[in-house]
């Protein structure tokens, strides 16, 4: 253990996408360490696996929820505050990739690119900045990517979503500091999700390769993610906020 384990110790924590990759992998890590989480994910049997292993003292509840949608994800906020009491901290990590290039991308895949991401975020952004729906002093954590900040063929669409989401979390930061609500993001590289598997098996071995050499730690665990936002989550951030922390291996060093 890298935090002590009372470390969120009665701190009421959000994690959406909660049902699978860095989702799952933070808050497991997070439940080691005190927190009650409000878990959110789309795959309600995925999310109840996800409950069923926490460890920690915490009490946790699942909600079944698609929150791609501005307006929804502004009244699941609502509900899971009405049910619980007023939240301490969020991850963001719902969202989808897209490989493809811009010629060939489609009209569907944009929204659903930006809906979860972008969206979203917003609208947990608007409810959670009411007074009554989070405590002072919180924190927010939103997922972004390198692909914010570097080129590749086949990303417009995912860095530009990814983008958006470093602007929202510049501008919050600002909007909530008054309040000392800390706002950032996570710039994170390759890692080995089910997500990540799933691509680096769709193509050669020479493309996976050209890909590990981009990152010179090489390839990422959802662990790392995973404490990276119980940093951030966390009292040892208090004077962090409107920045993107890269966990990417070092891909942008490059």
């Amino acid at each position: 253990m890298i935090f002590a384990s009372d470390s969120l110790a009665g701190k009421h924590i959000v994690v959406t996408g909660a049902s699978s990759g860095l989702g799952q992998a933070a808050a497991a890590y997070l439940a080691t360490l005190g927190a009650n989480l409000s878990l959110v994910g789309r795959d309600e049997v995925r999310l109840g696996a996800t409950l069923s292993a926490l460890a920690g003292g915490g009490t946790h509840v699942t909600f079944a929820a698609d929150v791609g949608d501005f307006a929804a994800a502004d009244a699941l906020v609502q509900q899971i505050v009405t049910e619980r009491g007023a939240i301490d901290g969020l991850f963001h990590s719902a969202g989808t990739s897209l490989v493809m290039p811009m010629r060939l991308t489609k009209q569907a895949q944009i929204d659903d690119l930006f809906g979860a991401a972008v969206m979203g975020a917003l609208g947990m952004a608007k409810a959670l900045s009411r007074k009554n729906a989070m405590n002072d002093d919180g924190s927010l954590v939103f997922m972004s990517s390198v692909s914010a900040v570097r080129g590749r063929r086949g990303m417009v669409a995912y860095s530009a979503a990814k983008a958006a989401t470093s602007g929202m979390v510049r501008a919050l930061a600002v909007e909530l500091a008054d309040r000392r609500i800390r706002v950032n993001s996570i710039t994170a590289g390759a890692v080995e999700t089910a997500m990540h598997r799933s691509f680096v098996e769709s193509v050669s071995d020479d493309l996976v390769a050209g890909y590990r050499d981009l990152h010179p730690l090489g390839f990422g665990q959802p662990e790392d993610v995973a404490s990276a936002v119980a940093f951030l989550l966390s009292d040892a951030s208090r004077w962090i906020t409107g920045i993107d922390l890269p966990v990417d291996g070092g891909y942008a060093a490059k």
